[in-house]
């Protein structure tokens, strides 16, 4: 019997797939000469994601200008401003020596709420993905195109404001507090990603030569058991 949680997952991991194997797995954090590899990795990941996302909207840009949507251009032209900006900060962020990047050990509270941060980052891009995704077929369909804008300037803040909510988590471990709920569906698809990098790394078995789990199998309880 399949479960529908995984098959979902397995659906949309053509869409996804880059942004969850951007994510570190477990040992990127445990590891303190790791993490900000870890953190980089990651970093990169989205800012790719979104730098290939506002490339996208100056094109529609483009066929806003040709189609005579000039009424759209300044709020379009707006959440161009607001994503070349957030990438640069996710791009560039530094934390100077970082209560969680340098501590000794991170506790295991402490990486699973990392960890959700940072599935929480991969499904917030992917839904500004989608967004872009609704404002290309609005301009197409010449209707509902300042509806689309909104959303997609919302979507925008959401990350923003997760973004924000991880760095201080970062400097600061008491903010891990502030973790997001992820989707379970999310879960399983980011500890699927994670599964398939450990199986192609076999530096990432553990001291007994066993296979160290995907990010979150230890979090939520799975249905596929």
């Amino acid at each position: 019997m399949t479960n529908p949680f995984v098959d979902k997952a397995k659906e949309n991991m053509g869409t996804i797939e880059r942004l969850l194997k951007g994510l570190p797995i477990v040992r990127g954090y445990v590891d303190k000469e790791l993490r900000r590899e870890a953190d980089y990795r990651l970093r990169q990941t989205i800012a790719g994601t979104l730098e290939n996302e506002k490339q996208r909207m100056y094109d529609l840009q483009k066929k806003l200008l040709k189609g005579g949507g000039l009424l759209y251009l300044d709020d379009l032209d707006s959440a161009v401003t607001q994503i070349q900006k957030l990438a640069d900060r996710v791009k560039t962020a530094s934390y100077g020596f970082a209560g969680l990047l340098d501590a000794v050990k991170i506790q295991e509270d402490q990486l699973d709420a990392l960890h959700r941060f940072d599935v929480g980052l991969a499904e917030r891009t992917y839904e500004v993905q989608q967004a872009v995704d609704s404002l290309g077929s609005a301009v197409e369909t010449k209707s509902g195109i300042g509806d689309a804008i909104d959303s997609l300037t919302e979507k925008l803040g959401e990350l923003n404001r997760l973004y924000d909510a991880r760095h201080k988590a970062v400097e600061n471990p008491d903010a891990l507090s502030a973790a997001p709920v992820v989707e379970k569906e999310w879960m399983q698809a980011a500890d699927a990603a994670a599964a398939d990098s450990v199986a192609a790394d076999p530096t990432a078995a553990n001291d007994n030569g066993e296979e160290k789990e995907g990010f979150f199998k230890r979090i939520f309880d799975r249905e596929d058991k």
